[in-house]
């Protein structure tokens, strides 16, 4: 015999009644836990237009930059009024601007643009300009940082001066009785060429002590200079290495009583003029 018939009608009926509401809440709810179909398309829906929204903040942000960048460009707020030069010692600003033609008045997104070809224009236009570098440091400033090819002395070729430069290159002299001349390079200008770049690294103030240097040759020493000091001394050193050697020339010239000879082709070592002990 079923067992529902030993249930109390009451009860029955409160059963049925339980079944019903949970049959009901399943279709108010078919998902245990979640969330109404309706309210996720809502959220999809927003999260959408914000996300919309950004791109499109984004893109015009992005062309309105160009934009602003173009009229920048093309105006006159992009023209040069302002040059810093640094790291020139002979060379003036107005012979720095004439050579890399950067003056005021030009545009500054062009010169910055071609910075590295100005700098190769510049030294064909003035070899003393070894080399340029160009930064803008404002929206009409620029600064130019040189470093340049000293001038190391003056020689004359076929009866005419020319400065030589650090690098060994000549160029149309400046008169200028404080430079070093020198001599007999007419005929071996590789030797001139060597020993202006060895003078080149001799620093200023040693190098500003020289009245003159000479190409003297020997059996023994084929690549002798004779160097001839303000001070009265005499140097004899080798064109490949009198860069580095004249750096000990003031201690050595500091231990000497009397003007003499310094050597420093190998070694170095001194005596006076009145000595015949080497």
């Amino acid at each position: 015999m079923d067992k529902s018939h030993f249930i109390p009608e009451h009860q029955q009926y409160a059963q049925r009644l339980t079944a019903l509401e949970k049959r009901r809440a399943q279709a108010d709810h078919p998902h245990k836990g979640g969330e109404r179909i309706g309210h996720k398309v809502h959220k999809i829906k927003r999260y959408r237009y914000f996300t919309s929204g950004e791109r499109v903040a984004k893109l015009v942000c992005l062309f309105g930059g160009i934009f602003l960048l173009a009229l920048y460009v093309i105006s006159p707020l992009s023209k040069i009024k302002q040059i810093q030069v640094v790291g020139n010692n002979e060379l003036s600003v107005r012979q720095i601007e004439k050579a890399t033609q950067i003056h005021p008045g030009r545009y500054i997104w062009g010169v910055y643009a071609n910075r590295n070809a100005l700098s190769q224009s510049a030294h064909k236009k003035n070899p003393q300009v070894k080399s340029i570098r160009v930064r803008v440091t404002g929206p009409q400033a620029v600064k130019i940082t040189v470093q340049e090819n000293p001038v190391v002395g003056l020689v004359e070729i076929k009866q005419r001066d020319y400065d030589v430069l650090a690098n060994g290159q000549l160029q149309a002299a400046k008169s200028d009785k404080s430079k070093i001349t020198y001599q007999g390079f007419g005929k071996n200008r590789t030797a001139l060429r060597k020993t202006a770049v060895q003078i080149g690294k001799v620093k200023p103030v040693i190098r500003n002590g020289i009245s003159a240097i000479a190409y003297r040759p020997n059996k023994i020493s084929p690549r002798r200079l004779v160097i001839y000091m303000r001070d009265g001394n005499t140097v004899y050193a080798d064109y490949k290495t009198v860069g580095k050697k004249l750096a000990y020339y003031p201690g050595i010239a500091a231990t000497m009583k009397d003007p003499g000879v310094i050597d420093l082709q190998v070694g170095a070592y001194s005596y006076s003029y009145g000595s015949h002990d080497k």
